[in-house]
């Protein structure tokens, strides 16, 4: 069933007028298609069909077991696509779309924060982070462990650049190699150009969420980042004619980062330095660009706020609404 619901997704991602849906969102809706299934029938029962979602009484008093609003949100999307896709009846599918509609205006009325998410942030604060990478930078022993120093400064970067997992998918590049390469070729990875040897360097962010919409964004690292970034070279005796296409980051063991190993050492490496396991969205949240009043933001809050969604790959809008006015 899973394969036919994901095959008629990307059927009907042929005709939408937004375009064809994103691979990671064809498996995040099938994710969560099969998660419900099993959530309202069982973990062991054969999922052949749609027709348990009829039971609009059943599927809701299963979703309200489920604590988080936006695992609820998440759910019903899949459901309500599933059912598009499928064909099913306007009035099978209409109670899901208010449904979801429900959850999106709880979402707005929370300011955009899961409950966990809320607890954290009002527990750290962007004073506690910049507080741990200080002390970090001052111990001798940072980069003697590489996970730990590959954490350090991807956090680092993540105080200045609102990225959502990318810095785990990086890859090395020279430029003269970089300017060479076709478009399909620059997709394949997202990558750190060395424009002029290690000392001038940006990032070229090909894969990310929204790159249909907003497609190859180029960034330059900050001179400090750089050095960082230097470091990790150093540290791992990484030369300048050996680096095309390495990973950016790697574990003391070896292992390449990738976008779930970034979520996982971050929150482990987080939990360590400020009690709390902190995410790449926390951090969007929590270092973005606040208006002192929301209702006149001055125009240097509002070119900041404007690279900022541009580096994360949205619409100014969507930054007022969700990452620009938290507290401090």
């Amino acid at each position: 069933m899973e394969f036919i619901i994901e095959n008629h997704i990307r059927k009907f991602g042929e005709t939408r007028g937004r375009g064809q849906y994103a691979d990671a969102t064809v498996r995040n809706y099938v994710s969560s298609i099969r998660s419900l299934h099993k959530l309202v029938n069982g973990p062991n029962a054969l999922f052949d069909d749609l027709d348990w979602a009829r039971d609009h009484a059943k599927v809701l008093q299963t979703l309200e077991t489920k604590p988080n609003h936006q695992t609820r949100r998440n759910l019903v999307n899949g459901l309500i696509v599933s059912l598009q896709t499928l064909g099913f009846a306007n009035d099978i599918i209409k109670p899901y779309e208010d449904l979801r509609d429900a959850y999106n205006a709880q979402y707005v009325k929370e300011g955009h924060l899961t409950p966990k998410q809320r607890t954290i942030m009002e527990a750290v604060k962007k004073k506690d982070i910049l507080d741990f990478l200080s002390r970090e930078s001052l111990d001798p022993t940072l980069t003697q462990d590489l996970t730990r120093f590959s954490c350090f400064v991807i956090l680092s970067l993540h105080t200045a650049y609102p990225f959502r997992n990318e810095l785990g998918t990086m890859r090395f590049v020279r430029r003269v190699i970089y300017n060479k390469m076709s478009e399909e070729q620059k997709k394949v990875n997202n990558w750190v150009v060395l424009d002029s040897g290690f000392s001038k360097m940006t990032f070229a962010l090909t894969k990310y969420k929204t790159d249909k919409v907003y497609g190859i964004k180029e960034i330059e690292v900050m001179p400090k980042f750089t050095k960082f970034i230097l470091k990790v070279c150093q540290v791992r005796d990484l030369k300048l004619p050996d680096v095309h296409n390495q990973p950016v980051f790697v574990t003391k063991d070896g292992y390449e980062f990738n976008k779930n190993r970034v979520s996982k050492h971050l929150s482990e490496y987080t939990t360590q330095g400020v009690g709390h396991p902190i995410s790449t969205t926390i951090l969007a949240k929590m270092f973005g660009t606040t208006c002192q009043d929301p209702l006149n933001p001055t125009l240097d809050e509002l070119a900041r706020m404007k690279e900022e969604a541009d580096i994360r790959g949205h619409s100014l809008q969507t930054k007022f609404a969700i990452y620009g006015n938290l507290s401090e």
